[in-house]
């Protein structure tokens, strides 16, 4: 059993999403709730979501879809790793509507027949160089009415390389080219709703927004755009307990690899954590934790069950054994703690405690 706890808050959760759909407003907002929802439990923050008004989900995988479909049978809720080999019969099955990425799934949801009639999105790659549609597939679904008719798309989607940066140019280039393709739309496609933001697309402003908006790690608390001050509430506390207060007696190095020094006098507390939970080893002597109301440097390399922090200048008798360290709270974001390991809040968010059940507040 580990000792990291993860604490949910619901309710900022809600928040979060409430405020990514007036930012889309007109345009719906949907919720991306693959990976089990970012890490903190996906049929939980669905259902949630869904009392919040959330009717449009996107999941990853097919199985993502099936088990969320058993929990909410109304909403919408879309696979976007496409067919992926699997019979289209389970999609019909779950009521779920695959994202159309490639040739190969257009000949394969084309010949499925009546277990089409629920119809698929179809995403289109305007940069991405992932998943999706090229230009000339897409091409040859506007040109043939029996191919549309066949694959009954009630989505047209793509997916923004870089909305996180603002002045980022691929983003103006992705949107003229999407609204390019729209606009050469035949008459029996045009009504066809579209989607092209995801959650830091959804900042990007209205001409973004389209029909339907995909917000994600934003839901959870990432924010949507690094550069500036978050506008989203905190949702995720991730904390793990103080199992040894050291008191240095002798300067020497702290941890695997000698890669940080302590002097004699210092003080260390062992935390009951490490890369086993999904904490960053690259954030190793970068990172900070959370004490009570103080932070506290991450010292020597963070090892598989264990991290070393300096508590040299808190208060005399002000920490103990058993004392609760927070990973990630109210001074140390999701985001922070990703900028400490050079990389990006998604990762810390999907990763850390993923070995623990998360505890949910409302």
């Amino acid at each position: 059993m580990r000792n990291l706890k993860r604490y949910v808050n619901l309710n900022a959760l809600v928040q979060n999403f409430d405020a990514l759909s007036k930012l889309s407003a007109p345009a719906d907002c949907a919720a991306v709730v693959k990976a089990d929802g970012y890490g903190l439990g996906m049929i939980e923050v669905s259902r949630v979501l869904f009392e919040a008004g959330c009717r449009n989900f996107f999941v990853a995988t097919l199985e993502e879809g099936e088990l969320l479909r058993q929990q909410l049978p109304l909403p919408q809720i879309y696979v976007l790793n496409g067919i992926s080999g699997y019979p289209p019969a389970r999609f019909h099955q779950a009521r779920l509507l695959p994202v159309i990425n490639s040739l190969g799934d257009i000949q394969t949801w084309s010949a499925a027949g009546s277990l089409t009639d629920h119809g698929c999105a179809l995403h289109i790659d305007t940069g991405m160089q992932r998943l999706g549609l090229t230009a000339g597939e897409f091409a040859a679904i506007t040109a043939d009415p029996g191919l549309q008719q066949r694959l009954n798309p009630v989505l047209l989607m793509s997916h923004l390389v870089s909305a996180e940066i603002p002045a980022a140019s691929i983003n103006q280039q992705q949107l003229k080219k999407f609204n390019d393709l729209m606009d050469g739309l035949p008459a029996a496609m045009q009504q066809i709703p579209k989607s092209l933001a995801n959650s830091s697309g959804i900042v990007l402003g209205a001409a973004f927004h389209f029909d339907l908006c995909r917000a994600g790690a934003a839901c959870y608390g990432v924010n949507p755009q690094p550069t500036q001050t978050s506008p989203m509430q905190p949702v995720v506390e991730i904390s793990a307990p103080i199992i040894q207060i050291r008191e240095v007696n002798k300067t020497g190095s702290v941890g695997y690899g000698a890669t940080a020094n302590i002097g004699a006098g210092s003080r260390l507390a062992t935390i009951a954590a490490g890369y086993a939970d999904g904490y960053p080893r690259h954030a190793s002597n970068r990172a900070q934790v959370q004490i009570g109301e103080w932070l506290a440097p991450v010292v020597g390399n963070v090892s598989m069950d264990l991290i070393s922090v300096d508590i040299s200048h808190l208060p005399t008798g002000a920490v103990c054994v058993g004392d609760p360290v927070l990973l990630v709270g109210p001074l140390v974001t999701i985001d922070q703690l990703a900028e400490a390991a050079g990389t990006i809040g998604y990762e810390i968010l999907t990763n850390l405690g993923r070995l623990t059940t998360p505890e949910y507040q409302t």
